[in-house]
């Protein structure tokens, strides 16, 4: 279970959500690369009756299977700890690229050297290493690819028994090599691949470099543009939580006195109907000014920087307890079934969460009706249900249900006063949490809200 001192992983920025983006796309295609050469090698042998160094040329797709899985799993690590930022990432695109280079030799040279066009899967780590580098790095990852050929084509043709040429077999016996006999210790030959190979990378090296810089150029722009706009949001919010913090003292002062002033003053005055009536109003802006702390609590990053392991069954039946008065005052039956789902976020935010499902399913429930409050995990995912015989909600409505003071037209009827910052506030702990909410409705019947979060083991 996470502790709750340990330290949380940091915001990634726009750009470094991207590269891990790229990075786990190209350990795909990685996957897709090695499975194709497997079939291309099992078709040539089988169906062509092509002959190659077969072993060898197997051993090293498995090998690139391997350290596909061993980078895979580092770029996983950390991207879930602390250090995960862009010169993570690109170490093991380094090892990558590296290791992918030397794959392609292997391959080539068990499977016929400079005799193979498939010598041209050389170029592909160079698109690699321009998407994640820049022009200066991948243009050395192009000289090392050059080398690696030249080294295969001239060590072949200088030692020929370390020349695989490929052989086409029928009935048995060896018919001749596939391409031109001795081809391979031919130096025009030799020289004509080396040099339109160490042209096909370098070109592919300039041509995926030119692309891929104008497109970081664009990400960094648009990386800016995410920052500044963060930090309008977050001066946003700031400004509405302070604004919000200021008024509440003197409202609050202001309902204690009204209290205070219908105490002193006898029932059946006028006046006093008129006290009371302010009163209620400065309550309805108590609460107000409260949904708009929460809210734009919320809406900061701090918040998400105090994620741990939150028992999601323990914060439904604390809020059971808290609102089952208030249902036992309406006359309407609050019940929990609460089993364990263990989630990491926010324990005040989901506490947020749940007390406003449970607050509304009640506000909006007549008198001998029914709240229930579930929580549960089912196929990995921590799931919070809260449903209610109440007023419903009207199909027109659904849509705009988590609009920011939004109030349907049966709910103002049922409960004059309202903030209509409710639902919002149950969307962002939603959002926040990377969870999921349903909302399922008959007008008269009820309604029920079902909120997905991933789920977390005891391991974690």
């Amino acid at each position: 279970m996470d502790a709750p001192s340990r330290k949380p992983r940091r915001e990634l920025s726009l750009t470094e959500r991207v590269i891990f983006e790229r990075l786990g796309w190209f350990v795909e295609v990685r996957w897709l690369a090695g499975l194709l050469a497997l079939v291309f090698m099992a078709v040539g042998w089988y169906v062509f009756q092509v002959r190659f160094k077969v072993v060898t040329a197997v051993l090293a797709v498995f090998a690139m299977f391997f350290y596909n899985a061993f980078f895979s799993l580092c770029a996983r690590g950390l991207y879930q700890s602390e250090r995960a930022h862009k010169g993570g990432v690109r170490a093991v695109a380094h090892g990558q690229i590296i290791c992918d280079l030397l794959a392609v030799a292997a391959i080539v040279h068990a499977v016929g050297g400079v005799e193979n066009h498939f010598i041209v899967l050389f170029a592909f780590p160079m698109i690699v290493a321009s998407e994640f580098f820049s022009a200066r790095v991948a243009y050395g990852y192009a000289t090392l690819a050059a080398v690696l050929v030249n080294l295969i084509g001239w060590g072949e043709y200088f030692y020929q028994p370390a020349h695989n040429p490929l052989h086409v077999v029928a009935d048995g016996g060896v018919v001749g090599e596939l391409v031109a006999p001795g081809a391979g210790q031919h130096y025009v030959f030799v020289l004509q691949v080396c040099f339109v190979m160490t042209f096909l990378v370098y070109a592919t090296v300039f041509i995926a470099s030119s692309i891929a810089g104008r497109l970081r150029s664009r990400e960094e722009q648009l990386e800016v543009a995410h920052d500044d706009l963060q930090a309008l949001e977050l001066v946003k919010s700031n400004f509405m939580r302070k604004t919000s913090h200021e008024l509440r003292a003197p409202v609050g002062a202001l309902q204690s006195l009204l209290k205070a002033a219908t105490h002193q003053m006898p029932a059946g005055e006028k006046a006093r109907d008129l006290v009371v009536r302010a009163a209620r109003r400065t309550e309805n802006m108590l609460d107000l000014i409260d949904d708009l702390l929460r809210y734009s609590r919320l809406r900061t990053a701090a918040v998400q920087q105090r994620f741990e392991a939150v028992e999601l069954a323990e914060v439904v039946r604390g809020a059971v307890d808290l609102f089952r008065p208030h249902a036992d005052d309406k006359q309407i039956a609050l019940s929990a079934q609460a089993e364990s789902a263990l989630v990491r976020g926010a324990r005040d935010g989901l506490a947020d969460l749940v007390d406003n499902l449970v607050s509304n399913a009640i506000r909006y429930t007549p008198a001998g009706g029914s709240v229930t409050v579930r929580a549960w995990t089912a196929d990995g995912q921590a799931r919070l249900e809260v449903a209610d015989s109440g007023i419903g909600i009207p199909p027109d409505e659904l849509p705009h249900v988590f609009d920011e003071f939004f109030r349907g037209r049966e709910a103002k009827a049922t409960v004059a006063h309202g903030t209509g910052l409710g639902m919002s506030i149950i969307r962002r702990v939603v959002e926040m949490h990377r969870g999921r909410i349903d909302v399922d409705s008959t007008p008269g019947k009820g309604t029920r809200f079902t909120v997905t979060f991933p789920a977390v083991g005891l391991e974690a």
